[in-house]
């Protein structure tokens, strides 16, 4: 098994070159990942206790790679793996590496004189051109706002967490004035705080990781701009059955894999899992509407000679389609009527900074209804559509809150020709011949092992023993080196352990 997959990454162009990346400057919070490429790649370096789990990226293409991830613990050992990657060329990864942080005031594994940055709970320090210091206000027991200012309309991201800023929230709307609140947090608490702009293709600009301690319980008020919330969308019906394809036609999400399983723990063991988020960029989204705020005539010849027009209902927030993060433009979006129970999936959806079209013309549109629909027609590439299998908001909040299988996307490297038969795919887009995965095809963490006994965090067992239960279809393909899931979530909670399933996993046909 091994020789094939080596033989089938070959033949994929992946092998044509292997990042050979030093380790400099570092310090009890910080080092630098350094190395070359033969062509202009991107430049990103994944990291993490145990597995490389986060990733610090530089999104300008180069021969020359450098990245300094900082925000870390002292004395502490971290999994480090480089990467460049351009878009659909394959992905180029290093071996992984063992990198361990100093002791607080001393210096660390690897060469080079250590450097450090200054934290700061008001601001303070230097970003990069283009990009104002970012000053920290309103702190309150459970959260603070972060400002700054960009010399071109940018998006705005804050990233977050206690000893690396690890999670995420972000305003998808172009502006030079930024001013995000971050909510939620723990009182009393040390957070490691970084401010973020981009839009697509642009170099990412991040300022310095500083510190915020949020107030003790009952203190600290604040009086920063606060943006407006996401409105909370209008939940969908829920079926008599408590399916959201109540159809006998759509039982594959609710269902183990039939037949014998394939172990491809050999294979997968060492690769990385994700979900996909609106932070991140290559989520599904979904809107409900009532259906009383109009609708807009869409057609769908902008990419292919599709001839679908649907009136679809105005969600009354506008419309929020995927991001497509990293210069991705796939548009994503479900649009749910929830007086009907219709619903409209979208590709290549763009709007302004009103979140209104900039096109009634899109990529692709498809429209079903929840009660007689088997999971498809839609705009994944084996034209599922992503509300079936999508991780919804609330799922993800109790270890036995996901009941029915995921939505999976694997590398487009690693993708067959063919088309699986454990859901109603009716098409693939995968290009290479004999390759492990197929879209239609499910993947099933062993059901042997008791996942309340791993240790890992509520999320990553909700995961888990959904895919236990109802295995995961693959349904699309992607240009990086990851098998992600798709979800409807803002940012993704803490999924410590979640590269446990390619540990032990089984894949069905």
């Amino acid at each position: 098994m091994r020789i094939i997959f080596v033989c089938l990454l070959a033949a994929a162009g992946l092998g044509a070159q292997t990042l050979a990346p030093t380790v400099s400057q570092v310090t009890s919070t910080s080092f630098t990942l350094s190395w070359t490429t033969s062509q202009s790649l991107n430049t990103q370096v994944h990291y993490g206790i145990g597995a490389a789990s986060s990733l610090q990226a530089i999104w300008k293409l180069t021969t020359a790679h450098s990245a300094t991830v900082t925000g870390l613990q002292p004395g502490t050992t971290y999994a480090v793996q480089a990467e460049s990657s351009y878009y659909s060329n394959p992905d180029l990864l290093s071996p992984l590496l063992s990198i361990t942080t100093a002791a607080s005031g001393g210096t660390g594994t690897g060469t080079g004189t250590p450097t450090g940055t200054g934290t700061s709970s008001s601001g303070g320090g230097t970003a990069l051109a283009g990009m104002s210091a970012p000053q920290i206000s309103a702190i309150t027991a459970s959260g603070f706002t972060l400002s700054w200012t960009t010399t071109q309309a940018l998006n705005s991201q804050v990233h977050y967490g206690v000893g690396a800023p690890s999670q995420s929230t972000a305003i998808w709307k172009l502006s030079t004035q930024h001013s995000v609140a971050v909510s939620g947090l723990a009182a009393g608490t040390t957070y490691a705080v970084q401010a973020e702009s981009s839009y697509f293709s642009n170099p990412d600009l991040l300022g310095p990781v500083e510190s915020v301690t949020t107030a003790g319980t009952g203190t600290g008020t604040g009086t920063g701009t606060t943006p407006t919330p996401t409105p909370t969308p209008t939940p969908t019906p829920t079926p008599t059955t408590g399916r959201l394809f109540p159809s006998a036609s759509a039982d594959w999400l609710y269902a183990a894999p039939s037949g014998s399983g394939l172990n491809i723990s050999s294979i997968t063991s060492g690769m990385r899992f994700e979900v996909n988020t609106h932070a991140q960029g290559f989520d599904y989204p979904v809107e409900y509407t009532d259906g009383t705020h109009g609708c807009t005539n869409f057609t769908d010849t902008l990419q292919y000679n599709y001839t679908d027009h649907y009136c679809v209902p105005n969600p009354a927030n506008g419309y929020h389609p995927s991001v497509g993060g990293y210069g991705a433009n796939d548009g994503h979006l479900i649009v749910v009527d929830t007086a009907t129970g219709d619903y409209y999936d979208f590709w290549r959806l763009y709007v302004n900074s009103s979140f209104q079209p900039t096109s009634t013309n899109v990529g692709g549109l498809a429209s079903g209804h929840l009660a007689t629909s088997n999971g498809t027609p839609g705009h994944t590439a084996s034209e599922i559509t992503g509300l079936a299998g999508d991780i919804m908001p609330g799922e993800l909040d109790c270890a036995t809150c996901l009941n029915h299988a995921l939505s999976v996307i694997v590398p487009g490297s690693m993708n067959s020709n063919q088309v699986g038969h454990q859901a109603p795919a009716v098409k693939t887009d995968g290009t290479v011949g004999g390759a492990i995965f197929r879209e239609g095809a499910k993947i099933r963490f062993d059901p042997s092992i008791n996942v309340a006994t791993l240790g890992v965090p509520v999320a990553t067992q909700a995961i888990l023993r959904a895919l236990q239960l109802y295995g995961g279809v693959i349904t699309d393909q992607t240009g990086g080196s990851q098998i992600a899931f798709y979800s409807d979530l803002a940012t993704a909670p803490s999924l410590t352990g979640l590269n446990l399933i390619g540990q032990h996993l089984f894949l069905y046909y």
